[in-house]
C-alpha cells in the first residue's frame, strides 16, 4: 500500500510556485554570463540548479548527454517503466522526497527487507538469523578497524566463514559497491553510513528527476571541454562552440571517474593532492539486466528483492514483479557487472539466464534491457569507491578549489555511492555557490 497520500492541492501549489522561482534564471542567463555554471545534470546539479533558481541566481545547467538524471535512467521498452540506476531514494534524510511530493509525484513505500533463497527455495528461519549474524559480525569489525585507524583492504576483516559469508561479501562489496571487498578501503566502508531507501516513484526515478530538471535552465548535448580560470570569472568552453560561458562560480557535479579521467581540462591543472584523490576512488561496477518473466513462477510479491545464496556462479540481487508487472531485474557487480557492459542486450541476457537458471531453476527469460554504466563514457561506472588505505582521500571533495565547488554522491563520507547523497550535495554545493559570488543564501 502507498503510505504516502496524493499531495493536496496546498502542495500542488507550492509545486508550481518553486517552479515559477526559476523563471528568473531563464531570464538572465544570455549563454555567455552568468552566477554559477553548473556542470553535469544528475542528481547533483538538479538540486543544485533549483537551489540557485529558489536564491534568484543566474546560472545555467550544462549537461553533456542528451538526457539529465545521471545514473537513474528509466527505460519503457519492456512495457511498465523500468530503472536501470538509482531505483529509490531516502524519506528521512534529504529533501529529495520534499520536492517531489510538492511537484505532485507520485511517491510509494519500498520493502526494507530481501528474502533470502536456497536451491531455489526461499531460506528457513535459521538461515535469516545466520545471514544476521554473518552481516553484524562483518560490520562490527570494520568499525572497530576505523575507530583503531586500521584502512586495510575490508576483505581482511572478514576471518570466520560460514554458509552465508559469501553473500555478506556481496552485499558489502559487488552488489554494495560495485567493487569486491579486497578493492575497498576499511575505512571508507565503515564510514559509510547512508539511510535507508525506502522511498521510490511509481513513474520511475529517472523520471522523476527528469521531472524535477524541467524547470531548471538546462542545456542538454552540452558537453564541457575545458575550465579556464580567468581572474574574475571562470571559462568553460563547449565542444563544437567558439563563444565560452563566462560564470563567477562553477559546481563540478559530473562523476569522480569523469574527472580522473582528464575528460574536461583545467587551466590551471588541478592541485595535485586533488588529482590523487580522484584517483583513489575509482569507480564501481554495477549493471542491472531487466528481463521479462511470465507467470510469476517465483510466487514474488510485487517490487520484491531476493538475495540467492551464492553456489560457483556470480552474485546478483534480484528485484521481482517490478511495479507489479512481469518485468524482473538483476543487479551484477564488479567483475560480474564488467563482463556484459557495453557488450550488447544478447550477452546481457546470457547472463541473466544463466544466474536465473543456476539460482532458482528458471530455465527461460524473455525480452531484457541492460544498464551499460561502465561503457558509457560519460558515467564510466558506478559509485566512486576509496581503495585500501586512501580511505580519508574523500574529504578533499568538501572544500571549495578556489571558486570551483565539488558535487555529487563521490563527495559525502557517510552518503557515497546513493542518491540521496548526490542530491544533498548538489544543495550543499548550492548554498557554498551563494556565499561564493556573494550575499546570504
Amino acid at each position: 500500500m502507498n503510505r504516502f497520500p496524493r499531495p493536496s492541492r496546498r502542495a500542488f501549489l507550492a509545486g508550481l510556485s518553486a517552479a515559477a522561482l526559476a523563471t528568473p534564471a531563464l531570464a538572465q542567463n544570455a549563454g555567455t554570463g552568468v552566477d554559477v555554471a553548473i556542470v553535469g545534470a544528475g542528481a547533483a546539479g538538479i538540486a543544485a540548479a533549483r537551489k540557485l533558481a529558489a536564491a534568484g541566481r543566474s546560472y545555467v545547467l550544462l549537461e553533456a548527454a542528451p538526457r539529465v538524471g545521471g545514473r537513474a535512467r528509466t527505460d519503457a521498452a519492456l512495457g511498465p517503466a523500468v530503472d536501470l540506476g538509482a531505483v529509490a531514494f531516502s524519506r528521512m534524510d534529504g529533501t529529495l522526497a520534499d520536492a517531489a511530493e510538492q511537484a505532485g509525484l507520485p511517491l510509494s513505500a519500498v520493502a526494507a527487507s530481501a528474502r533470502l533463497f536456497v536451491d531455489g527455495r526461499e531460506a528457513p528461519e535459521g538461515d535469516y538469523d545466520a545471514f544476521a549474524l554473518a552481516l553484524g559480525r562483518v560490520r562490527r569489525d570494520l568499525l572497530a578497524a576505523a575507530d583503531a585507524g586500521k584502512d586495510g583492504p575490508a576483505a581482511a576483516l572478514v576471518a570466520t566463514r560460514g554458509p552465508w559469508t559469501a553473500s555478506v561479501e556481496a552485499m558489502l562489496g559487488p552488489l554494495g559497491c560495485g567493487q569486491a571487498l579486497a578493492a575497498v578501503s576499511t575505512l571508507d566502508l565503515a564510514r559509510r553510513l547512508p539511510p535507508p531507501d525506502d522511498v521510490t516513484c511509481a513513474l520511475g526515478v529517472g523520471t522523476l528527476l527528469e521531472r524535477l530538471a524541467a524547470w531548471t535552465n538546462l542545456r542538454t548535448d552540452a558537453p564541457v571541454t575545458q575550465i579556464t580560470n580567468a581572474g574574475r570569472f571562470y571559462a568553460l568552453s563547449l565542444r563544437g562552440e567558439r563563444s565560452v560561458i563566462r560564470a563567477r562560480t562553477v559546481i563540478l557535479a559530473v562523476p569522480a571517474a569523469v574527472l580522473a579521467s582528464g575528460a574536461i581540462r583545467f587551466n590551471p591543472v588541478l592541485p595535485a593532492r586533488l588529482a590523487l584523490a580522484l584517483r583513489s576512488c575509482l569507480s564501481g561496477a554495477i549493471e542491472q539486466v531487466a528481463f521479462l518473466l511470465p507467470g510469476n513462477p517465483l510466487r514474488l510479491a510485487d517490487n520484491e528483492t531476493v538475495l540467492a545464496r551464492l553456489g560457483n556462479g556470480p552474485p546478483a540481487l534480484l528485484r521481482g514483479r517490478i511495479g507489479g508487472s512481469d518485468v524482473h531485474s538483476l543487479r551484477f557487480g564488479a567483475a560480474a557487472a564488467q563482463a556484459f557492459s557495453g557488450k550488447g542486450e544478447a550477452v546481457a541476457r546470457e547472463a541473466a539466464q544463466a544466474f536465473m537458471r543456476s539460482a532458482f531453476g528458471i530455465g527461460e527469460i524473455g525480452k531484457a534491457v541492460v544498464s551499460n554504466w561502465s561503457a558509457d563514457p560519460l558515467i564510466r561506472g558506478a559509485m566512486a569507491v576509496a581503495a585500501p588505505g586512501q580511505g580519508a582521500q574523500r574529504s578533499l571533495f568538501a572544500a571549495p578549489l578556489g571558486r570551483i565547488v565539488f558535487a555529487g554522491e563521490y563527495t559525502t563520507p557517510t552518503g557515497w555511492g546513493t542518491l540521496t547523497g548526490a542530491w544533498n550535495s548538489g544543495e550543499i554545493a548550492a548554498e557554498r555557490a551563494i556565499r561564493l559570488t556573494g550575499g546570504p543564501s
